[in-house]
């Protein structure tokens, strides 16, 4: 569900990105990681755009006019955007994003605009989709707000957004294909069941549909196995956020 890969987004950042609890594989520093988690949460949801009924398509201006296009585009839901072909135009639109800068004569001062403009995106998306804001308003607010102050006194921290963003996408299709569904990981390439197997239990569940495999450890979408995983990672992601807090705000009581 929605809020499960926002969560999950947020966790994964934080796992990849933080030393904290141990299990870091590139550490940033305290706003990266922070601001990182905030972004990552958001784009998470990314792969929902091919349903118009999702939290990322209701809340970007024209979203369910885009959703309902690309769903046509890519065959629905849980198709083209839910594979590795998906992952790899969402990292590339990132980078190609990262390149939009400006530089104001006054300040002379590279801003990163192209990377704020899509963390104000990410992070308001991942506030309402956290129900951290009741409306879109509201959350759009704090996304911009957050991005532009990233931006501004900090201009040298977005050289992590586009594995941001590669790392939220990846989340999503991992939490995907630990439910029944599974998610067409090799798109478009198609793959039917060899005729053999078709009724092996085991092979119908990890190959559910044409094109489609699963590892369904949590069962349905929403299922109590998924809660129960979600209410991990939030605490995981709460742990990971918390023992950053605690390291930027040291140097003010030291």
């Amino acid at each position: 569900m929605g809020y499960g890969h926002a969560i999950s987004g947020a966790a994964a950042w934080i796992a990849v990105t933080t030393t904290a609890p141990g299990l870091g594989w590139a550490p940033l520093d305290p706003v990266g990681v922070l601001a990182g988690a905030a972004v990552c949460a958001g784009a998470a949801l990314l792969p929902d755009i091919d349903h118009p009924s999702s939290t990322i398509a209701a809340g970007l201006p024209g979203g369910r006019v885009l959703a309902g296009t690309v769903g046509t585009a890519t065959g629905g839901h849980r198709a083209g955007m839910h594979s590795l072909v998906a992952l790899l135009a969402a990292t590339c639109a990132a980078i190609a994003l990262s390149l939009l800068t400006w530089t104001p004569a006054a300040l002379g001062v590279e801003l990163a605009v192209g990377p704020a403009i899509g963390a104000a995106a990410s992070i308001a998306i991942g506030t309402k989709c956290l129900r951290l804001a009741r409306v879109w308003f509201a959350a759009w607010l704090v996304g911009i707000a957050a991005a532009g102050g990233l931006m501004w006194f900090f201009p040298d921290e977005f050289g992590w957004f586009a594995a941001c963003v590669g790392v939220g996408y990846l989340a999503h299709l991992v939490g995907d294909t630990l439910t029944t569904g599974g998610v067409p990981w090799l798109w478009p390439l198609m793959l039917r069941r060899p005729v053999a197997f078709r009724r092996t239990l085991l092979i119908s569940r990890l190959w559910p549909r044409r094109g489609s495999f699963a590892l369904p450890l949590l069962g349905n979408a929403g299922s109590w196995r998924e809660w129960l995983l979600t209410t991990g990672l939030a605490a995981y992601a709460l742990w990971g956020a918390g023992a950053q807090v605690v390291e930027l705000a040291a140097p003010a009581f030291a």
